[in-house]
């Protein structure tokens, strides 16, 4: 090649890098501008009961927020949600709805008793995603999706949680047996089976304890209906004593028999049997000592263990998300996605499987004294995990009046949110007191006023401007509350041999890192170390 050859070849790869670093240079910018540019929401609930209220609510926080959730368990009739969610839009506010399994739209024409939806009512899910889809039509952008559930995974931690139900799958019971799974109150995994047949209705219960003990109750009855399941269970939690008035006030005529077989991780077992005969009811109560002149064959304790689905941490994750995909699938969620539908809710722990399970959106709630840093760093590694959104909702302090933090610390909360990369950030205002359902202070008002003019509205002040700098990595499914040390994992477990070193690791790295921490989970292929300056494992030493 002569030099000239050379000399244009090398002009030629000159000008082909300045293109590039242009092109580069102005993606970056792009890019820059789309972050600049993405909408931040903030806004407040409305929990009451008074379309007027909620009006007037909208016309007292219009000018310093751009979200309004209405979040009420009353207002359900589909004109009066219609005519708020007009009001709001017409303020300039962005609007969206809270909905769950059990709260349904209804019209003037078949009132409250004669809509469709309810407990255990696949036809709820059609309805919501029905009106999702009418009211997109009906506001456009400004209607940015539905608040859909609450708290699912605090309830998996603190409270009963159905872990399976047909009813939620949409499919119909097949040969007329039905079967729930369900995560009592009391930390303990209930399979509940009920089948209906011609001579009556036959159910059992397994009900087993992290502790090893297991009961297993079996009522026939004698009439074809199907109990209440939360009732139910409240009976089932609580074993009953033999010899007690309990034992016959438990058998009301409608059994025929129910048969208690209670297990436990010593080998002792005891078998109380209540049958009613003419109208008769009879006990028997069998323990170690006379368990062998029990007429019916006891099943191992082995065999009735191996029954148990939820026997481990990855058991527990699969069956958690697994059934909040069935509630997602319900409502369609795909194709309310399509519609640029988001659905979200607020939450309080395991945020991780919140996301795993399909919300657009989850809002770590900052309440109870919790540590900030923490929830913002859990909620946002698990979103950044999944690409997903995330916010904050500020919620109670308090379990009485004033319920609310005050104002200077609403506002800072905000402010570290917003600064963290929250998308959205709402403030929850409900009281238990239904003639005074608000929280909502002035100072609180003030605050909100504060943060849209000085921070959202601040050109000085980037969104997201405090990144993460560090990733602590916690093992695979470890459903852990981590809100105290002694916290249970997936409310099924207390703590085990690992508890102690991740809460001192996640203390040690908070210290260290505050706001620039994200925490995560292990997952099968993923390989922190390039996607975070830092990155620290569970079981890693100082």
């Amino acid at each position: 090649m002569t030099i000239m050859g050379r000399k244009k070849l090398f002009v030629i790869g000159i000008a082909l890098l300045i293109v590039a670093t242009i092109l580069i240079a102005g993606f970056v910018v792009l890019n820059h501008q789309e972050e600049r540019q993405k909408v931040f929401y903030v806004g407040v609930t409305y929990c009451g009961s008074s379309v007027q209220e909620a009006k007037e609510l909208v016309d007292q926080v219009k000018d310093y927020t751009n979200l309004f959730v209405l979040q009420s368990a009353t207002i359900r009739n589909a004109a009066d949600v219609n005519e708020i969610g007009d009001y709001a839009v017409a303020s300039n506010l962005s609007f969206a709805v809270y909905n769950s399994v059990t709260i349904h739209f209804y019209t003037e024409n078949d009132g409250e008793e004669g809509a469709s939806g309810g407990w255990g009512n696949a036809n709820n899910g059609k309805a919501i995603n029905q009106w999702a889809n009418a009211a997109k039509q009906r506001w456009g952008e400004q209607f940015i999706g539905i608040y859909y559930n609450d708290e699912i995974g605090g309830d998996m931690l603190d409270k009963a949680s159905t872990l399976e139900s047909p009813f939620y799958q949409q499919t119909e019971a097949v040969n007329g047996t039905y079967r729930f799974i369900q995560k009592t109150i009391d930390g303990a995994i209930t399979i509940f089976d009920y089948t209906r047949r011609a001579e009556g209705i036959f159910s059992t219960a397994l009900k087993y304890y992290h502790t090893g003990r297991i009961i297993v109750e079996e009522i026939h009855t004698d009439e074809v209906y199907m109990r209440d399941f939360e009732g139910y269970m409240q009976e089932f939690n609580s074993p009953i004593e033999p010899n007690s008035n309990l034992d016959r006030a438990f058998v009301p005529d409608k059994y025929i028999s129910r048969i208690l077989t209670d297990y436990h991780a010593n080998g002792i077992i005891t078998v109380r049997e209540f049958k009613l005969e003419n109208n008769f009811v009879t006990f028997n109560f069998y323990t170690t000592e006379n368990i062998t002149k029990y007429p019916s064959p006891i099943q191992p304790y082995e065999q009735i263990l191996e029954q148990n689905p939820i026997r481990n941490y990855d058991d527990a994750a699969k069956a958690f998300v697994n059934i909040n995909k069935d509630l997602l699938d319900s409502i369609d969620k795909k194709q309310l996605n399509r519609e640029s539908i988001l659905v979200f809710t607020a939450d309080y722990g395991l945020y991780w499987w919140d996301y795993q399970s399909g919300y657009d959106v989850i809002l770590a709630e900052l309440a109870w004294n919790n540590t900030v840093a923490q929830e913002i760093g859990l909620v946002r590694g698990a979103a950044n995990f999944y690409g997903k959104s995330w916010g904050t909702c500020i919620t109670w302090k308090y379990t009485q009046p004033p319920y609310l933090t005050d104002g200077e610390e609403m506002f800072e909360q905000m402010k570290l949110s917003y600064e963290a990369g929250a998308e959205y950030v709402l403030i929850f205002n409900y009281s238990e007191d239904p003639a005074n359902p608000d929280t909502l202070q002035e100072e609180h008002y003030l605050a909100l006023e504060r943060f849209w003019k000085d921070i959202v509205q601040n050109p000085d002040i980037t969104q997201g401007n405090i990144k993460a700098e560090a990733v602590l990595i916690l093992p695979k499914n470890y459903g852990w509350g981590m809100r105290n040390p002694q916290d249970t994992i997936w409310g099924l477990w207390p703590t085990d041999n690992k508890s102690e070193e991740i809460w001192n690791q996640l203390q040690n790295k908070i210290d260290q890192y505050g706001l620039k921490i994200d925490i995560t989970f292990e997952k099968p292929n993923y390989f922190a170390i390039g996607k975070y300056p830092n990155t620290y494992y569970w079981n890693q030493k100082q």
